[in-house]
């Protein structure tokens, strides 16, 4: 499936950290071992504004390790 919506991508992010609220991972390993898996292809500019939202939604949070970032779930 193509034409993506962001809030598809976001959900589909926020479903995998549900099964799995550990894991943290850059954007290539989210598009790689996070979506892919589940059949979700989005280009990866739809992945960063999907992960921006969470971000916004306070469900996800960002760290920079050097030139990388890793995202997360927000533990309660």
């Amino acid at each position: 499936m193509t034409g993506y919506s962001e809030r598809a991508v976001a959900d589909a992010i926020a479903a995998f950290l549900a099964d799995h609220p550990e894991c943290a991972d850059t954007v290539e390993g989210i598009e790689q071992w996070w979506l892919r898996p589940q059949g979700v292809t989005p280009s990866r500019e739809l992945i960063e504004r999907a992960l921006a939202l969470l971000e916004k939604e306070r469900v996800i949070v960002s760290r920079c390790y050097g030139e990388r970032t890793v995202w997360r779930a927000v533990f309660p």
